[in-house]
């Protein structure tokens, strides 16, 4: 099944706060950037993605996801992830109501687009399809249609409140366990974790080289 993608990333000194006592702000900036480039990158090899939004309030990240052909949406503020995801969606089903949607936080820089194909291929009108974390019990991927009125509850834990509410509204929930999309970078042991990993692009390139704090 063929699908849209939404990406929602927030950049700024104030991006990464659990990786402070580990990466400068411009550090953690330039991590965020990286990121979401090597996400747009696997994107656009992934035969199966209509078009990709990119919703931010962060400009750097609004140019660099329009550099990618990426379809813009820039918030006011930073706000909250489930907030942004919320707006950009409702703003995406005014116009395709019907269109599939796969809901991505931007720190997922192992983003496998075979992985992502599983993902869209298992959703359906009355299904949605959810890979988890693996460190938090959070979520790193959302399918389901632009217009189901879901309550998204993305961060730690939010696997387990995702799966309770598609039984609460009747829907159908697929669980993908794929290790790309599971992978997110919020801890400093997801940091350390990163810097020995293949398969990262401009991300991996980008922190093998910095010196960080113990």
């Amino acid at each position: 099944m063929r699908a849209d993608v939404l990406i929602a990333v927030r950049g700024g000194p104030g991006a990464k706060s659990r990786l402070a006592g580990r990466l400068e702000p411009e550090q953690r900036e330039a991590l965020v950037e990286a990121m979401l480039a090597d996400m747009l990158a696997a994107l656009a090899a992934c035969r199966t993605v209509l078009r990709t939004f990119v919703t931010t309030p962060t400009p750097s990240l609004a140019r660099r996801a329009a550099r990618s052909g990426a379809v813009v949406i820039l918030e006011r503020d930073a706000g909250d992830l489930n907030a942004a995801f919320d707006r950009a969606r409702r703003r995406i089903a005014t116009v395709q109501p019907d269109v599939m949607l796969a809901l991505l936080p931007g720190d997922l820089p192992r983003l496998d687009p075979a992985e992502l194909e599983t993902c869209l291929e298992a959703a359906g009108l009355d299904r949605l399809v959810l890979a988890p974390a693996w460190a938090d019990g959070g979520t790193g991927a959302m399918v389901l249609r632009a217009d189901v009125p879901f309550p998204l509850a993305f961060g730690p834990g939010s696997f387990g409140k995702h799966l309770a509410s598609a039984r609460k509204l009747g829907l159908s929930a697929r669980v993908v366990r794929a290790p790309s999309l599971g992978f997110d970078v919020d801890r400093p042991a997801d940091f350390d974790a990163l810097r020995t990993m293949s398969g990262c692009g401009a991300t991996a390139e980008l922190v093998r080289g910095w010196r960080v704090a113990a």
